[in-house]
């Protein structure tokens, strides 16, 4: 790994007039959903074992009723029917500020005109056709996840996503949209969401930024809003958009690499939910967490509140066990299956007890140790003793491809100890940059750690309210 790594750190929620982040710390009222996922269930009880109501297609627009029942389960209404769906299968963008807006499609990917239909089916009837070129107001985008809502000359129709293109209205400083092929975007894009993850699914991938008329868009450096990016298995590039000369949006592009991270959620800070939308908005593979509670009694459980689809394993290390019932520890999300789990706890010298967890996974045919902790912040004599039992677990230990997270409460010099085998991705030495490209400060305490057959490609940390700490992401490759 270089010593220096250029890395571009974004604020996921900002707003429109102050272009600052606006993640509150106080629990938001999710209203909408959609259904992420196709036929997934809606039950009588939050539980998997629920008596099946129906199954709801991909795009279903859902009103929530609530949130977070049993740590895993949304309450929602989808047309006349009332249940619960497991809430990894629950987009919230609809609730967000930053997708409130008002959109315009224009009919493409059509020889001449489209059907317009009374209802989001093709199965609606036919009220007219929308000629090729031609420009309407959208009444509800997304109304039915493949469908759009329009006004139709007076009157409410339905067109078909595929072809109807969507322009936000906004101002000059901001895209109207942002198209890919060859790739997954996520989050969805929204004018006022600046920052993404860009999973090739293809060895080349196109970018088509638009913005008002007159306003000049830049990709990367290549002075145009229309950009092909040809990228190679175990890769990961950082492209920045400008838009008239401003950096104002990042795309992490990556293909086949391992995206490992770690977060310190507070408990969940009273913001679950969002915790759960900007991890899964991430598509980590791993994510170690710390400050986590479970109370079974409570069906409250931390990790099942954070989890996504792309992280559906979870693994969980406690520390404290409390008369109510009640867990505190530290835990780990993944898209891979466990293999084997170990929990160490460590020397604490008389103060709150801590631990080491370690989880195994086999990933590209591979085994691979991720451990995960959270050191005192009391005693940098207390800190020193658990590097050093820290370090020489994971150097006895045989599995050649070893991974730790955590928050360590440490200064930079702590971690000496690590630099003979392994790679440290957070120190002074890894810049930082707002999604504007000015160098911010980052604190070494919340870190990740690499043996030296694992590749640093890129690092992002990521500015939010919704804990104390920042969640802190590290795209790798195995040697």
């Amino acid at each position: 790994m270089k010593k220096r790594l250029t890395i571009l750190l974004i604020a996921l929620i900002l707003t429109v007039s102050a272009g600052l982040p606006v993640s509150s710390a106080h629990a938001l009222s999710v209203t909408t959903g959609t259904i992420s996922a196709d036929e997934v269930a809606l039950r009588k009880t939050a539980s998997s074992n629920g008596g099946l109501i129906t199954r709801l297609s991909e795009g279903t627009i859902v009103k929530v009723l609530s949130t977070n029942v049993n740590s895993e389960w949304d309450r929602v209404q989808a047309g006349t029917k009332t249940g619960y769906v497991n809430r990894m299968y629950v987009n919230i963008d609809a609730s967000l500020a930053s997708y409130q807006l008002n959109y315009t499609g224009t009919i493409v990917n059509v020889e001449e005109d489209v059907n317009v239909r009374s209802e989001p089916s093709i199965y609606g009837k036919k009220l007219g056709v929308a000629e090729k070129g031609e420009t309407f107001t959208v009444t509800q985008a997304y109304t039915s996840g493949a469908w759009h809502e329009i006004d139709f000359h007076g009157a409410t129709g339905y067109i078909s996503a595929d072809f109807l293109e969507l322009a936000a209205k906004v101002d000059d400083g901001y895209l109207t949209g942002l198209e890919i092929t060859g790739g997954d975007l996520s989050p969805r894009f929204s004018p006022t969401e600046y920052g993404y993850v860009l999973t090739a699914t293809e060895s080349q991938v196109t970018i088509k930024a638009t913005a008002n008329s007159g306003v000049k868009v830049s990709i990367g450096s290549t002075g145009i809003a229309n950009a092909k990016y040809t990228i190679n298995s175990g890769n990961s590039k950082t492209i920045r958009i400008t838009v008239d000369g401003k950096v104002k949006y990042s795309i992490y592009l990556v293909r086949d690499v391992l995206t490992v991270g770690t977060w310190n959620i507070k408990r969940g800070n009273n913001n679950l939910v969002m915790q759960g939308w900007l991890i899964a908005a991430q598509q980590p593979d791993i994510l170690g967490v710390q400050e986590v509670y479970v109370n079974k009694k409570e069906h409250t459980n931390n990790l099942l509140s954070v989890r996504t689809k792309n992280t559906q394993n979870v693994s969980f290390a406690a520390t404290i066990n409390y008369d109510s019932g009640g867990q505190y520890g530290i835990g780990q999300i993944s898209k891979y299956k466990p293999e084997n789990e170990e929990v160490t706890m460590l020397s604490s010298g008389g103060k709150e007890q801590r631990c080491l967890q370690k989880v195994e996974y086999v990933i590209d045919g591979k085994r691979v140790s991720v451990y995960n902790t959270h050191f005192s912040y009391e005693s940098a004599t207390i800190r020193k003793q658990q590097f050093a039992e820290v370090i020489a677990i994971m150097d006895a230990d045989p599995n050649a491809y070893k991974i730790l997270t955590g928050d360590f409460n440490a200064k930079e010099a702590e971690f000496s100890g690590f630099l003979k085998n392994y790679h440290v991705v957070n120190t002074s030495e890894t810049k930082f940059y707002d999604y504007t490209y000015q160098l911010i400060e980052m604190s070494q305490i919340d870190n990740i750690i690499v043996s030296k057959n694992i590749t640093v490609l890129n690092a992002r940390a990521i500015p939010t309210d919704y804990s104390d700490h920042y969640p802190l992401f590290a795209f790798l490759a195995l040697k």
